[in-house]
């Protein structure tokens, strides 16, 4: 079962006027820009997260880089110009390393800690929310590879999953986009409504924080949800989210892999039709 589809991909990329229109002495520009902009966007959010507690960082981040790369104006030109190189970087190399860091954090222990119910309940979490997610996108008509990156989304932790597996697809920047604000959208709302629910569904703190865990999309999202309920459940919501976190890794490898296998079979498909 092919996780993307045979449709050609149309990414944002640069009038060919305007690369020929640089001269040949010209530097291309660095990335100290683009990473100076990315760390002053964390420490805005980290700003926000931190006078309203209920909005977590990366939310914050994420509507913060949204707005900068879509409403017009200087920040729109710089995001998309001098920022660009140093923004790409940030996006493809610190994230991942970010990604990995945070995995690290998941002991062995800790997992068997909670018991092999549990993680047999994460396991059969994600796979049913990604494939369940994934096929209902496509049966709805979502465009591009917004089913793969919304279901990547929900199914291991929000906007940083998207970000990790639209690089690896080659996705269009508006399905990134989309698919981002849709799940952070989804987890902002989770923050609110699932504490509310605890008791008449009668969840004790511990059952709360690892629905907590195996349901909200962001770490800090997780957090901000799991905390109502005491350190306890705070605890194992984390627990759970990081096993989560975890299989990120193998997620990605997996669409990179359908990606080579889709690009070598439209290699042959040519080669045949050229003889």
């Amino acid at each position: 079962m092919a996780l993307l589809g045979e449709r050609p991909k149309s990414r944002l990329t640069a009038p060919a006027s305007a690369s020929a229109s640089v001269s040949p002495g010209a530097r291309p520009p660095g990335k100290l820009a683009g990473l100076a902009l990315a760390t002053a966007g964390v420490g805005v959010a980290w700003g926000v997260h931190h006078l309203v507690p209920g909005i977590p960082m990366l939310t914050a981040a994420v509507v913060l880089g949204i707005a900068a790369a879509h409403i017009p104006g200087a920040a729109h030109h710089f995001v998309r110009g001098p920022g660009k190189a140093g923004l790409t970087f940030a996006a493809k190399r610190l994230m991942r390393v970010g990604v990995v860091l945070l995995g690290l954090k998941l002991g062995l222990d800790d997992v068997l800690g909670l018991g092999w119910a549990s993680v047999v309940m994460v396991l059969g979490v994600v796979a049913v929310t990604f494939f369940g997610t994934w096929w209902l996108g496509r049966r709805m008509g979502l465009q591009g590879d917004q089913p793969l990156l919304i279901a990547t989304g929900y199914s291991i932790c929000g906007a940083s999953a998207i970000g990790a597996v639209s690089e690896v697809s080659e996705s269009d920047e508006r399905d990134t986009a989309t698919s981002v604000a849709l799940v952070t959208l989804c987890g902002t709302l989770a923050i609110a409504v699932l504490p509310l629910l605890q008791h008449p569904l009668g969840l004790t703190d511990a059952e709360f924080g690892r629905w907590v865990g195996a349901s909200v999309h962001d770490v800090g999202q997780v957090v901000a949800t799991a905390q109502t309920a005491g350190s306890g459940a705070l605890g194992d919501a984390v627990l759970v989210k990081l096993m989560r976190v975890a299989l990120l890794a193998p997620l990605v490898a997996a669409v990179a892999l359908s990606v080579r296998a889709r690009s070598r079979s439209g290699a042959v498909g040519r080669g045949g039709g050229a003889g």
